[in-house]
């Protein structure tokens, strides 16, 4: 597990940033005075090979960005994963450490690669080891330029420098702290399982998914434990589905390492059953559904110790 956290880590992160100039951060916009951390942590028990993250609960809007954003707030909101970290609190007091940023995904999105970025909201030098993927060149890169409703964020196109600020003040900080917390939860318990928590909204394509679970096709996460989730699941009342249409992400896929008994499960939880999404307010499904995650996280406990 060292091992690999490590080449993660150097790999995602260290040798990008290490081909970052000085320079690069001369222009970025000033930082704002009242920006929380950029990644908050919440201490479990030494007892849980579980560690929760929220990589997506961030809802503080730093005013530059909102001021120059094209769009709204409400539309900057529209991919939010609004109240994760909260749900996840009756989970987090039966041991696991929670992990969640503070700064929105349409802002910085730690679920996708450091440098998987769309070349064309840039202007200047692009350097060289920008690696697009399909969602990066379609806008859902580390720095989205659109919105979770599809829709520009910026008035004109960015310099690279800015990326680099963001990757280095949000991104960075998050992977950091996440490796962190796994490569000792595994030191300790010869194992670790991180659950990632999100939210999706409703449409045709989740179907009747209440849960989509991602363990990126089997790769990220031991069948058992897919498994243990699922059933507890739709022993709770829910309905679930199984990689489609999220597999998981990033995150799932760089940490979760079923060989090195590292696994990650990306969980997908349905925005209408705790909360209004045109509003983002929680409403009485809310207490239900932390609940139900709990139990889960129980089951998935037991089965793990």
């Amino acid at each position: 597990m060292k091992n690999f956290v490590h080449s993660v880590l150097s790999r995602g992160i260290r040798a990008s940033l290490s081909a970052m100039q000085p320079q690069e951060t001369a222009n970025a916009p000033p930082a704002d005075p009242q920006a929380p951390p950029p990644v908050i942590t919440m201490q479990g028990s030494a007892a849980s090979p579980i560690v929760l993250a929220a990589p997506h609960a961030g809802r503080y809007y730093p005013g530059w960005f909102v001021e120059t954003a094209r769009q709204p707030l409400d539309d900057l909101r529209s991919g939010e994963d609004s109240f994760t970290e909260l749900l996840a609190q009756p989970a987090h007091a039966l041991g696991p450490t929670l992990v969640h940023a503070t700064f929105p995904r349409v802002l910085c999105d730690p679920n996708r690669a450091a440098w998987d970025l769309d070349p064309r909201m840039f202007h200047g030098p692009i350097p060289p080891f920008i690696r697009p993927t399909e969602r990066g060149l379609a806008g859902l890169g580390s720095i989205p330029r659109i919105t979770g409703s599809h829709r520009a964020i910026y008035r004109s196109r960015l310099p690279f420098n800015e990326a680099a600020r963001r990757i280095a003040t949000y991104w960075m900080p998050y992977h950091t702290t996440l490796a962190s917390l796994l490569r000792s939860t595994h030191q300790q318990h010869g194992q670790c399982l991180l659950l990632d928590l999100h939210s999706m909204p409703d449409t045709t394509e989740i179907g009747t998914a209440d849960f989509v679970l991602g363990d990126r096709h089997g790769t990220a996460c031991a069948s058992a434990i897919m498994d243990r989730a699922e059933q507890t699941l739709r022993a709770l009342g829910y309905s679930t589905a199984r990689n489609t249409p999220y597999a998981g992400g990033y995150i799932t896929q760089q940490y979760g390492h079923p060989p090195k008994n590292c696994h990650a499960l990306q969980i997908e939880i349905r925005r209408s059953l705790y909360m209004t999404e045109a509003t983002h307010t929680p409403h009485d499904g809310f207490e239900p559904l932390a609940q139900g995650l709990a139990v889960l996280v129980a089951r998935l406990l037991e089965q793990m110790s």
